[in-house]
């Protein structure tokens, strides 16, 4: 689970709403209890990724057209895998589903805090009725370094554990590494330029075009999600490139006009 809030409890900062962003992103299975409690609160931002194989793995919620309900509708978010393990989700997947979805949803909600139910039993090691997934602990460890980008790096890890104890140790040490801002062991070559598979492709998709309707950051295919994270970081690099020399130009404009103002 993957909770990502916006919490009335927080001060305030001048100007701004409170706000709390709960996410329930990293157990395998979705967090029922959270998104019941939250279902009607527009305060608070649930996300929550797991597998979900259109209802037939436990606990069989958290379809992707649950959004909220009243005032909270659009403020709960669930990317549903289905397909199965044929074949199963892993690294790929779930940096893809961050890349997305997940983090240009939270940036636009812009939380004060961020909340995660960390449950590990996403971590290959679990056997398939706990959850067969692939997804590395060092995975998780990026995945936490994204989230510190969120709400000047206010995030907190709740372990919720999962039911193999190496899988718990890694995956909490790589989270633990990325909270102290040690650097991370880089992600394999083969994961940075390979695709999704099928499967998380159409789950993406259907998340993608039923949160359209609520956050301008999540428009379905503005990103396409079968392009590698070697593409899409190269992307993001020329975009940088491409504002701070725009920002440069501006600056020279502006150190010229005086200049010629006075002459």
């Amino acid at each position: 689970m993957f909770e990502i809030w916006r919490l009335a409890k927080v001060t305030p900062r001048l100007g701004k709403a409170p706000s709390y962003l709960p996410d329930d992103l990293i157990d395998v299975h979705h967090g029922n209890g959270t998104q019941q409690a939250f279902y009607a609160d527009p305060s608070i931002l649930y996300v929550s990724l797991h597998r979900y194989d259109e209802g037939n793995f436990f606990p069989g919620s958290g379809a992707p057209n649950e959004v909220g309900s009243g005032p909270g509708e659009g403020y709960n978010i669930n990317i549903a895998w289905t397909g199965g393990l044929d074949p199963p989700m892993g690294d790929v997947e779930y940096l893809t589903a961050f890349r997305t979805v997940i983090m240009p949803a939270a940036k636009e909600f812009d939380p004060e805090i961020v909340l995660v139910s960390a449950g590990f039993d996403a971590v290959e090691g679990h056997d398939p009725p706990l959850g067969g997934y692939k997804v590395t602990a060092k995975c998780f460890g990026h995945l936490t370094k994204q989230l510190l980008k969120l709400a000047d790096g206010r995030v907190v890890l709740a372990l919720e554990g999962g039911h193999d104890l190496t899988a718990i140790c890694d995956a909490s040490e790589a989270c633990i590494n990325a909270l102290l801002g040690n650097e991370l062991e880089p992600l394999p070559e083969d994961i940075v330029h390979q695709i999704p598979n099928m499967n998380a492709i159409a789950s993406l998709k259907k998340t993608t075009e039923i949160q359209s309707k609520y956050w301008k950051s999540v428009e379905p295919y503005s990103v396409p999600v079968n392009c590698t994270l070697a593409e899409s970081q190269k992307r993001e690099r020329e975009e940088t490139e491409t504002v701070s020399a725009m920002a440069s130009l501006s600056v020279d404009v502006q150190q010229c006009t005086p200049q010629e103002s006075s002459r």
